[in-house]
């Protein structure tokens, strides 16, 4: 009887002591698992920081941004996507980055004339944005948002000018754009047009806000140059237009 006990005794503790070890086991193989999980990232990270880094090539066909660091140029691409609320495909075309369109033509007018001419009044640069504000084709809505549902008539910017200089404005207006009075005017010269909306939106917030680099005053004929849409007709660099040749018709022998 005494045996019995004794052996039932025996194996209660041993059970016991299996099961702190296997408790024991468990407790530290959690940790054990999580410092094998951090470590290996760390010797991918390592693994990654050893392989051999293939430098990415550096932008061709540059000329306003000539000399830049890729970097830069990107910098720069995102500041223009930005101001515009455009993707690159907006100017660039597949395959590559590097052929000319006439979107990249005209912003590096855009560029030259306008953000590397011009500047502020208090001496600060101009950015795409400070123009375009958000749209790519800002002159379409920009104008005429601050008189939607408002009654215009009659003089606005000009109504306390002297006849005199009010007359050598519109003068200077007609000369630079290439036109005549009836371009913005109606047969009423008081009434209000869509083009006379765009001339004071263009003198509030461009000719009386800008200055050339050299401190000078920016008149329309500076980004005009004697045309209405300027953009339309300067001479981009055009590509030649590769046409087959007609065919010459084959003489018959004897005729």
């Amino acid at each position: 009887m005494k045996t019995k006990v004794g052996i039932k005794l025996f194996a209660l503790v041993g059970a016991s002591a299996l099961l702190a070890a296997s408790m024991a086991q468990a407790k530290h193989q959690p940790l054990q698992s999580i410092a094998e999980a951090q470590s290996q990232p760390a010797q991918a990270a390592g693994g990654q920081q050893g392989a051999p880094q293939h430098p990415q090539p550096e932008p061709k066909n540059l000329q306003v941004f000539k000399g830049d660091t890729r970097e830069q140029v990107i910098q720069e691409m995102r500041k223009m996507t930005a101001g515009l609320s455009v993707e690159c495909s907006y100017c660039h075309h597949a395959p590559g980055f590097d052929a000319d369109t006439p979107r990249k033509e005209v912003t590096r007018l855009m560029v030259r004339d306008y953000v590397q001419g011009l500047k502020h009044k208090d001496g600060s640069a101009i950015t795409c944005n400070d123009c375009h504000k958000g749209q790519a084709n800002f002159l379409r809505t920009s104008p005429f948002e601050a008189v939607l549902e408002k009654p215009v008539h009659g003089l606005q910017i000009f109504k306390d000018v002297p006849t005199s200089r009010l007359m050598e404005a519109m003068n200077h207006f007609a000369k630079a754009l290439g036109v005549d009075c009836r371009y913005c005017h109606a047969a009423d010269f008081d009434d209000e047009t869509p083009r006379k909306q765009i001339t004071r939106y263009m003198i509030t917030e461009f000719s009386s806000k800008l200055v050339k680099q050299d401190g000078s005053p920016v008149g329309c004929d500076d980004c005009h140059k004697g045309h209405a849409r300027p953009l339309s007709v300067l001479p981009f660099p055009r590509h030649e237009e590769h046409r087959p040749q007609p065919a010459t018709p084959e003489k018959k022998p004897g005729v």
